[in-house]
């Protein structure tokens, strides 16, 4: 029997947070508060080394909203932020990936 190709990486993966310093591009960020993955401190500290080494960004963080606050199938679906969520994207690429 032939052994199974892996389907993992051969280095570890990398924190976002730690591809700040090379990132070329701008970078869209929409948290909710009770988020646990970015959690608010997690989405903040991210943002004072976006700060640091002068990137492009926009962030919000949308009070009383969760994981996938914009996935209208899930209990967590919030619809007012879900709305001003799409809002926010298509303002973003309007800016950064017009033609």
């Amino acid at each position: 029997m032939l052994p199974q190709k892996s389907n993992f990486a051969a280095e570890p993966p990398v924190s976002p947070i730690d591809m700040i310093p090379t990132l070329s591009c701008p970078l869209l960020g929409l948290f909710g508060e009770e988020d646990p993955n970015p959690s608010p401190a997690q989405a903040a500290r991210m943002q004072e080394e976006l700060d640091k080494h002068g990137k492009t960004y926009a962030f919000r963080m949308y009070r009383h909203a969760g994981h996938a606050f914009f996935a209208d199938y899930r209990p967590s679906y919030r619809a007012a932020a879900a709305q001003d969520m799409w809002h926010r994207v298509l303002v973003f690429y309007d800016q950064y990936l017009k033609a």
